[in-house]
């Protein structure tokens, strides 16, 4: 009887040893997918900033239900890196022909006050004076680099509310 009791106690150890990894595996790889959605970050393309042009209302939707967002959550891409080698008369004619949805999208830039202070002021594109007192006060690490809403031609908002801008400054 003992041995009976035994032997179906280490059959039973040897199933749950078996079951054990393939279930940790299972919940692993669910686990990796889940957090792997987040960690792909989409790279902008000009097909990427065409689609963005053309979507307008969708992103200003987007952008007006923004709350909050952190300066990580913002990503800055300069058309005049993607368009060349590409088409730039399809980006113009795509400008135009969407100009209501890029005016709405600065528009709603520069209302919204997350985003808002995550951009430089619209007079900030402008040299004003040649002070160096005044530049060394307000420059800080990638403030020149940073766009104001006026220089934003189109917006696409991730499903985990990444924001990715796209500035044009030579319109």
């Amino acid at each position: 009887m003992q041995t009976r009791t035994l032997l179906a106690a280490v059959a039973t150890a040897a199933i749950a040893a078996m079951v054990t990894p393939s279930l940790s595996s299972a919940q692993d790889t669910t686990k990796k997918t889940t957090e792997s959605k987040g960690e792909v970050a989409m790279q902008p393309s000009f097909s990427s900033l065409m689609s963005a042009i053309n979507a307008g209302k969708t992103n200003v939707d987007k952008i007006n239900a923004l709350t909050s967002v952190s300066a990580s959550d913002v990503q800055y891409v300069n058309v005049e890196d993607l368009v060349k080698g590409n088409d730039a008369q399809a980006l113009k004619d795509a400008l135009s022909k969407n100009e209501d949805g890029v005016e709405a999208l600065q528009k709603a830039l520069g209302s919204n006050p997350a985003l808002n202070l995550l951009l430089a002021p619209d007079n900030a594109a402008k040299p004003i004076t040649t002070d160096t007192t005044a530049k060394s006060t307000t420059s800080m690490p990638g403030m020149s680099m940073k766009p104001s809403a006026k220089d934003v031609v189109a917006a696409d908002v991730t499903s985990d509310n990444k924001v990715i801008l796209y500035y044009w400054k030579k319109q």
